[in-house]
């Protein structure tokens, strides 16, 4: 071999290790992405289960008594968390537009809902209050933006 002259076998080496440098790579980013919805996958799933758990309790309460409930993200521009109450099926769903992605989590409520509402949370918006009017004999669970 000449002075200067890289073998065949040396640049097949470099070959073989940069392909692997780049898969390396390529499956940190794919599981870092994969942690990412994992985390606001849960936020939302823990958020959702305090709002059950909140409309449970003011229902219990009564009339007046409300919570106040904040966004588990620091929402930014097209971001936002659409909370229904759902009357017919006494169902809680929570949507969530989060970096440009949607996800959806549902849980029943404990107690009876008598009417549909629905509320947005935006990054103006982030917070919420669930509270409880009496109406008719019956105990309303209301969503609002102020208590």
């Amino acid at each position: 071999m000449r002075k200067g002259q890289i073998s065949i076998d040396f640049l097949f080496a470099i070959t073989l290790i940069s392909i692997t440098l780049l898969n390396m790579v390529y499956i940190a980013n794919m599981q870092q992405s994969h942690a990412e919805t994992f985390d606001v996958t849960t936020r939302l799933k823990v958020f959702a289960v305090g709002i059950r758990d909140s409309v449970a309790k003011v229902y219990a309460v009564g009339n007046g008594f409300a919570i106040k409930k904040d966004s588990p993200f620091n929402l930014k521009g097209g971001d936002n968390i659409t909370i229904q109450l759902v009357s017919g099926d006494n169902k809680i769903v929570i949507t969530g537009n989060i970096n440009g992605k949607k996800y959806v989590t549902v849980q029943r409520s404990p107690v009876p809902i008598y009417q549909n509402q629905s509320i947005t949370m935006t990054p103006d918006k982030s917070e919420i209050w669930i509270k409880a009017q009496d109406k008719g004999g019956k105990t309303y669970v209301e969503l609002s933006y102020s208590p």
